[in-house]
């Protein structure tokens, strides 16, 4: 087959009414670009303070490399999105093991986006006691049999280098039916997983608005559950179709954007304006990350000359550095006049964080930060915050 010129040379891949290989070339792509640079995004705001929901997404981010890698072998080299009247038996069966590879594949790694998901709630909810922490990991069970029994069920009684070829019904019967199952399940554990976060955030004590932003965040997922339907529909059209190579191109470009939707909408709660509203502030003592630091309203304490204090925390949580309330003795109060810091800053503006007149580089500790740093900590903010009280007096060394 000669290939086709346009304007001043040849296409890589023309699209033509026997071949839409080019359709599928230009989803993988973008799908694969898309999702990769939002997981470096994810990295990068998240550098240091990963835990084991970065780590599954990152495993799942492999995954997709490697299933497009499967892709664009039975593009490259077998006859995927030809019509099979125009290419070889070894063609078919180089497209068909790649699609199948790509199927699999593509499984594990919605499976582990859906974990990372998962675990990230489990952050959330963290040591708090009630029914949902053991539904959450539930859940997680949930969806874990789910991608390995996703994997066992198509591989089963079906002939790896038939899927693709006039006579792939008799070689892999009941692909239909085992969609079906795959996709209901997958809805299932998308929707229950969203209704576990609506009503985990429900519960918290702040605004309606904050509420509905922490909601929107988890929203992304639900899409997902629509392209799931759609290839749902389009799948079905290709196993008794004549052009099995061809007929199978619809699906597969649905399959590339759940997984591309998947990968992107399992960081977007991870991203600062969501993690900013979510403070449950309920008493317990929950973090995003044990270790985590970095909040933006946190105010540097400075020393005082002639002056000693006496410190009592209230309530102290091991979360690192949190937003604090002060509320300080002032030494007017003793009928002695204010005692200004070895920097020539007002005690009162240095608690609070609030400027004075005359005193504008006071309003916060971070115009001290290079522009890099504050903007890697300002995507570190705690997805929970928990506030702690502090007492202080000091007394006139004199």
């Amino acid at each position: 087959m000669q290939v086709q010129t346009f304007g001043d040379g040849p296409r890589f891949s023309p699209v033509t009414s026997s071949d839409h290989a080019g359709q599928l070339w230009i989803v993988t792509i973008l799908a694969l670009v898309y999702s990769t640079l939002v997981s470096t995004a994810r990295a990068y705001v998240k550098y240091k303070m990963f835990g084991i929901d970065d780590i599954l997404i990152a495993f799942a981010t492999i995954l997709q490399l490697a299933q497009c890698i499967a892709i664009f072998v039975g593009l490259g080299t077998g006859g995927l999105g030809k019509f099979n009247s125009i290419t070889t038996p070894a063609q078919w069966a180089t497209s068909s093991k790649s699609t199948l590879a790509a199927i699999i594949l593509g499984f594990l790694t919605m499976c582990l986006s859906k974990c990372s998901l998962l675990a990230l709630v489990l952050r959330i909810i963290g040591r708090k006691t009630g029914k949902s922490r053991p539904i959450c990991i539930a859940m997680m069970v949930v969806s874990a049999l789910w991608g390995v029994g996703s994997c066992v069920a198509y591989l089963s009684n079906c002939r790896a280098d038939t899927l693709l070829t006039p006579d792939n019904i008799t070689q892999c019967p009941g692909q239909e039916t085992r969609w079906a199952v795959i996709t209901a399940i997958d809805i299932f554990t998308e929707v229950a997983a969203w209704l576990l976060m609506v009503e985990l955030t429900w519960k918290v004590n702040m605004s309606a608005a904050r509420k509905l932003q922490v909601i929107m965040a988890f929203s992304f997922r639900l899409p997902l559950a629509v392209l799931a339907g759609l290839h749902l529909f389009y799948f079905h059209r290709y196993p008794s179709a004549a052009e099995p190579q061809f007929a199978v191109i619809d699906s597969l470009l649905f399959q590339q954007a759940m997984i591309s939707w998947s990968l992107i909408s399992a960081t977007v709660p991870n991203l600062k304006n969501f993690l900013k509203s979510f403070s449950l502030g309920m008493g317990f003592p929950l973090a995003y990350d044990d270790t985590m630091t970095g909040s933006g309203g946190a105010y540097a304490m400075r020393s005082f000359a002639n002056s000693r204090f006496k410190g009592t925390a209230v309530g102290a949580g091991n979360t690192g550095v949190v937003s604090t309330t002060i509320s300080a003795r002032r030494r007017s109060e003793a009928g002695l006049p204010a005692q200004p810091s070895q920097h020539g800053w007002p005690a009162e503006g240095v608690l609070s964080g609030q400027a004075t007149e005359g005193q504008p580089y006071a309003t916060s500790s971070r115009e001290h930060v290079d522009e890099d740093a504050s903007s890697r900590t300002g995507s570190q903010d705690m997805i929970i915050s928990k506030e702690i009280a502090w007492k202080i007096t000091y007394e006139d060394r004199s």
